[in-house]
C-alpha cells in the first residue's frame, strides 16, 4: 500500500489534517519502535481520531503486557470497518507498521509530538474558558470567583506539569549520549558562554549550562551589578537571547555601563558629552546603542513583580526571540522579588523563587540566573568572606541552584573597618584578617558546585572608573565589541 502524502508539520496554525498526521506519524512510529511508547506521555484519550485511539490504547495494553505489539498482533483488536476508510483498519495499521521505519516519519515523531500535546491543551483551554463564562455569566460573589480561580489555576498547572514531567522521561543513557553528541557537535556543552575563564573554572563549567539555575552572590558596592553587565554583554555579543529582569537599573543605566566595560569611555563623560567626550567617543556611544538595539536583548525594569510573572515575562520573551541559541535569563536580585507569601520565613520565600525558575530553566532549556544580595550578618564576621549562610534565604536556600557564585572584594571590607577601628587590638586583627595586596582585586569562588571542587578560587582585577573586570591572565584580549 502507497504511504499517503504527507503535510506539512510546522506552522502558526494547526490544521485538523495537520492533527491527523502528527497522530498517524506517532502511532506509526511507536509500532516500528515500541520503546516509544512508554517515553511519549500520551494517553489513548489525546487522540482526536477513534480509530487512533483504539491503536494506541491496544498498543499500550501489549507493550504493558510484555508483548509486541505491531500489525499482526493488533489485528484481532480490531474493528472489521470503519465508516469513510477506504479500507480494513487491518490494512491501515499494516501501512502504519510499514511507515514508521522509514527516516522521514522518525524526524517528525518530536514534532507530531509536539503538535498532539498542544492541540491537547489547547482543547482543554477551550473548555476551561468555557467553564468561566458560564461561571462568570451567573452573578457569583468575590468569594467564589476567586476559589474558582485558584481552581483553574491548579487544573492548569497540572496540565501543563503533566506534559512537562513526560518530555524529561527518558533512559539515562540515552539522555547522556543525546548531550554527549549535541556538545561534540558544538565544540563543547550547550549553553551560555562566560565572560571570565576565572568564572569557569569556579564553577567548574565552560558554560552556563542549559536547563541550569545559577546564583551570583556579593554585599551591596561590591559590583555585582557591573560583572552582571559583562556577562549579560558577552552573551548578547556571541549572539544569545539575554533578557535581563531588574529591580535596579533601567535600560539606559544598563547600556551606558556596557559603554564604559567595552569603550572605555566612563559614566561621567556619558552624562556631560559634549564637555568631556570627543567627537570619536560620541560616535563610539551612537554606534553601540544602534547596534544593541538590533540584538536578541530586552530589559524589563520591575517594581513589584512576583516570580510568576517573571516566569511570564521570561516564556514571552524566548517565544518570541528563539533563534536555537540557549536564552539567558538574569534576575537581579531575588530579594526584590514579590513573595507569595510575605509572611513566610526567607528560605521558604526563596525556595518558592528558585523552585519555579529552575523549573523554568529546565522546561525552556535556558540559563538562568540570580543575583542575591548578601544578608547583613555575613558582613560583620571579623573575616567576611561569603558563605553559604550568607544567602538570601540563608544555607538551606542553595538546594535547587546548580551553582552559586561568589563575588568578593576585601580591599571594601578591610577600608570599612579601618574607619571605625578604634584599638590596638581591631588594627591587629585587621592585619591578620586582610593581607596582600587587595588593591583593586576581587576574589570569584563558589558556595555551591554540583559538579566540580568548590574550593577553588580565582582574582580577577576590578577596574573602578570603568566599572569591569580584567582577567590577570596576560594571554587572554579582553572582550571588546
Amino acid at each position: 500500500m502507497n504511504e499517503l502524502p504527507n503535510r506539512r508539520l510546522f506552522m502558526d496554525r494547526i490544521t485538523e489534517d495537520d492533527v491527523f498526521e502528527a497522530e498517524k506519524t506517532v502511532l506509526a512510529c511507536i509500532l516500528a519502535s515500541n520503546e516509544l511508547m512508554s517515553e511519549c506521555g500520551l494517553e489513548w484519550s489525546d487522540f482526536v481520531e477513534g480509530l487512533h485511539q483504539t491503536v494506541f490504547d491496544k498498543i499500550g495494553e501489549l507493550v504493558a503486557g510484555h508483548q509486541v505489539a505491531n500489525s499482526v498482533s493488533l489485528k484481532p483488536f480490531l474493528p472489521r470497518a470503519v465508516d469513510k476508510l477506504p479500507f480494513t483498519p487491518a490494512e491501515y495499521v499494516e501501512n502504519l507498521f510499514l511507515i514508521g521505519s522509514s527516516p522521514a516519519r522518525k524526524a517528525q515523531f518530536e514534532a507530531s509530538l509536539q503538535i498532539i500535546k498542544g492541540q491537547v491543551m489547547a482543547r482543554q483551554i477551550g473548555q476551561e474558558a468555557q467553564y468561566m463564562a458560564t461561571v462568570a455569566s451567573e452573578g457569583h460573589g468575590l468569594l467564589t470567583i476567586g476559589d474558582e480561580i485558584e481552581q483553574l489555576e491548579s487544573r492548569l498547572k497540572e496540565l501543563r506539569a503533566r506534559f512537562a514531567e513526560t518530555t524529561a522521561i527518558s533512559s539515562p543513557g540515552s539522555s547522556y549520549l543525546s548531550a554527549f553528541q549535541a556538545s561534540s557537535r558544538r565544540d563543547g556543552v550547550i549553553g551560555v558562554p562566560i565572560a571570565l575563564p576565572e568564572i569557569a573554572r569556579v564553577l567548574s563549567e565552560p558554560v552556563f549550562e542549559a536547563g541550569n539555575l545559577y546564583g551570583l552572590l556579593s554585599s551591596s558596592g561590591e559590583g555585582k551589578s557591573s560583572l552582571t553587565m559583562q556577562l549579560i554583554y558577552h552573551a548578547v555579543r556571541e549572539g544569545h537571547p539575554v533578557l535581563f529582569l531588574s529591580y535596579d537599573q533601567s535600560s539606559a543605566q544598563c547600556v551606558r555601563q556596557m559603554i564604559a566595560q567595552v569603550h572605555g569611555i566612563d559614566v561621567r563623560q556619558q552624562r556631560e558629552p559634549s564637555r568631556l567626550m570627543s567627537q570619536k567617543e560620541q560616535d563610539q556611544c551612537v554606534s553601540f546603542a544602534t547596534w544593541i538595539d538590533r540584538q536578541p536583548l530586552e530589559i524589563i525594569r520591575c517594581q513589584r513583580e512576583g516570580v510568576s510573572q517573571l516566569v511570564a515575562y521570561s516564556r514571552r520573551f524566548i517565544k518570541k526571540r528563539a533563534n536555537g541559541r540557549t536564552p539567558f535569563l538574569v534576575i537581579d536580585h531575588i530579594g526584590k522579588v514579590k513573595p507569595k507569601n510575605d509572611k513566610l520565613s526567607a528560605d521558604r520565600i526563596s525556595g518558592d523563587v528558585t523552585a519555579e525558575l529552575k523549573a523554568l530553566a529546565d522546561e525552556t532549556s535556558s540559563a538562568v540566573l540570580i543575583l542575591n544580595q548578601r544578608n547583613s550578618f555575613g558582613t560583620r564576621r571579623d573575616n567576611p568572606r561569603p558563605i553559604a549562610a550568607d544567602l538570601y534565604g540563608g544555607e538551606g536556600a542553595k538546594a535547587d541552584y546548580d551553582g552559586i557564585l561568589y563575588l568578593y572584594r576585601a580591599e571594601k571590607y578591610k577600608a570599612e573597618r579601618e574607619a571605625i577601628a578604634a584599638t590596638d587590638a581591631d588594627w591587629k586583627k585587621i592585619h591578620r584578617v586582610f593581607t596582600g595586596d587587595l588593591e583593586g582585586i576581587a576574589e570569584i569562588g563558589s558556595v555551591k558546585c554540583r559538579f566540580g571542587d568548590a574550593t577553588i578560587k580565582e582574582r580577577v582585577r576590578f577596574e573602578a572608573r570603568f566599572t569591569r573586570y580584567v582577567s590577570m591572565q596576560p594571554e587572554r584580549e579582553r572582550e571588546l565589541f
